[in-house]
């Protein structure tokens, strides 16, 4: 047993794996390996939602018996019934696999350990936690959800260097580059949903789509516009689109209940998603909003909104990632993305950890987490 090799096909998988981003929520990225005799003989990966799980595929693609053979996996292959493919645990013991190699286990309930159990049990060799930190950099924001039940928040903006989010008139078209707008639709295929307040919607009229000449693959990610519903003109694009059936409005109870019926008859014609949630104070509360998204299986969230947004969900803590654009302009006066006057002492500051420095076309990008998180490899 050779580590280095293990470590090897493994990033194969990891690379199986990534192919699939954006294709597969609510499950895990998973890519699996097949290797005889220090040969591959069968690869795969878990290609979309409701499809062949990746170890499936590497078996049945093999060019040859599997039999004896070695089977890499980023994730504990399940072993539980409660969804629309067999157990892998299955196959994987009925092809007389001798070995399997993982990098994590699976939170899942329905799994955690057990799938290793099972076919440990089956007389099969498992060993577990290959390149792990990794494999939970991949696979973080199913990780979240799956223990949660909450969606994955990653939070992005850009700024001047002085630290401006717009000008004193609100204009912030444009402060990043083509480059760093790149990447923002470059993480709209990734996730979900991508997240705005009901002042961008109003200052922006957003189509939130997958444009600059990323690949979309098909993809139109949930728009959730967060704030009173009551407030908003049926004519933005948003709400009237080919993609309205993947709009989703946040809102209080009171503010849908001042909302006239001729505007919720427009929502309710062009399929748009209305939510009612808590609030605490003068915000949404945040936790709530989350567990409601996260039951219609929304597994990740790039919030893109403005101060107000941006603040409450600092506040509240109900936030992972936040990738701060760092642009080389000077405006003065101006809106910063982050308003609170309450934090008087150093000590109430907010923290964040895991952070990293990246460039991107003369503009830096600031990385981190909340709490111990881990950080994404882009």
């Amino acid at each position: 047993m050779d580590i280095k090799i293990d470590e090897q096909y493994i990033k194969m998988c990891f690379s199986l794996a990534r192919m699939s981003v954006g294709q597969v929520s609510p499950n895990p990225l998973v890519g699996a390996v097949v290797v005889q005799d220090n040969i591959i003989i069968g690869k795969g990966k878990h290609e979309f939602y409701g499809g062949p799980h990746a170890e499936p595929n590497a078996i049945l693609n093999a060019t040859e018996s599997v039999e004896g053979a070695t089977l890499y996996c980023n994730l504990e292959p399940c072993c539980h019934t409660n969804k629309q493919t067999p157990p892998c645990t299955n196959l994987i013991i009925e092809s007389k696999i001798k070995r399997v190699v993982i990098s994590n286990l699976d939170p899942n309930p329905e799994v955690a350990g057990k799938g290793v159990k099972k076919l440990r049990e089956a007389g099969i060799a498992v060993t577990i936690g290959i390149l792990e930190e990794e494999g939970f950099e991949l696979n973080e924001v199913f990780f979240k959800y799956i223990q949660t039940k909450k969606p994955f928040v990653h939070i992005k903006l850009a700024q001047t260097l002085d630290g401006k989010i717009a000008t004193s008139s609100g204009d912030s078209k444009w402060i990043s580059n083509d480059s760093a707008r790149e990447r923002v639709h470059v993480w709209r295929q990734r996730y979900d949903a991508v997240l705005v307040g009901r002042n961008t919607l109003e200052k922006d009229d957003p189509t939130l789509n997958i444009r600059m000449g990323v690949d979309s693959k098909g993809k139109t990610p949930y728009r959730i516009v967060l704030g009173s519903i009551h407030k908003m003109e049926t004519s933005y694009k948003l709400f009237q689109d080919e993609n309205s059936n993947k709009t989703i409005i946040v809102t209080s109870s009171e503010s849908y209940s001042s909302c006239n019926q001729e505007s919720l008859d427009i929502f309710e014609t062009n399929r748009v998603k209305i939510l009612v949630v808590e609030k605490t104070g003068n915000s949404f509360d945040h936790a709530d909003v989350l567990l409601k998204l996260g039951s219609l299986k929304i597994t990740s969230i790039l919030v893109e909104g403005g101060q107000s947004v941006i603040t409450s969900f600092l506040d509240q803590k109900q936030f992972d990632r936040l990738s701060l654009f760092i642009c080389p302009k000077i405006i003065g006066n101006g809106i910063s993305y982050y308003k609170n006057d309450s934090n008087l002492l150093m000590k109430d500051a907010i923290e964040f950890s895991n952070s990293k420095i990246e460039n991107l076309d003369g503009q830096i990008i600031y990385h981190a987490y909340s709490g111990g998180q881990s950080c994404l490899q882009d």
